[in-house]
């Protein structure tokens, strides 16, 4: 499959898709006209590498996760590398949404006890 099909089929730019590849984490063939052919397995590592992505993983960690990640049962094999990235990405959600909630208290209480002028 084509580079424009595999973005249509997937959700992911075409530019997006080239990244994957320069990264190594997508390596599509190459036919003799130098354009890319895409098998079923890379559209289900594109899958993948899409629903890590939208949990918040860096692309960076991705490679890493790939092979311990079953798609179809959308469920990981915890070897140590995965479950150390995990718990990473854990916490720093975690320390993102108690500073989120602190800025949202914050705001709200700048709002409640607040005076308010007269335009």
């Amino acid at each position: 499959m084509n580079l424009a099909k595999v973005a249509e089929r997937t959700g992911i730019s075409p530019r997006m898709l080239r990244y994957y590849e320069n990264m190594g984490l997508v390596l599509p063939l190459r036919r003799s006209n130098n354009y890319r052919d895409y098998s079923a397995k890379d559209i289900e590592k594109i899958n993948k590498i899409k629903l890590l992505n939208d949990a918040g993983m860096p692309l960076k960690d991705i490679q890493l996760l790939l092979p311990c990640f079953d798609l179809n049962t959308a469920n990981f094999r915890l070897c140590p590398i995965v479950q150390e990235k995990l718990v990473h990405e854990l916490d720093k959600i975690t320390a993102q949404l108690i500073q989120l909630q602190r800025s949202h208290s914050l705001l709200t209480s700048f709002l409640d006890n607040g005076t308010h002028e007269d335009s």
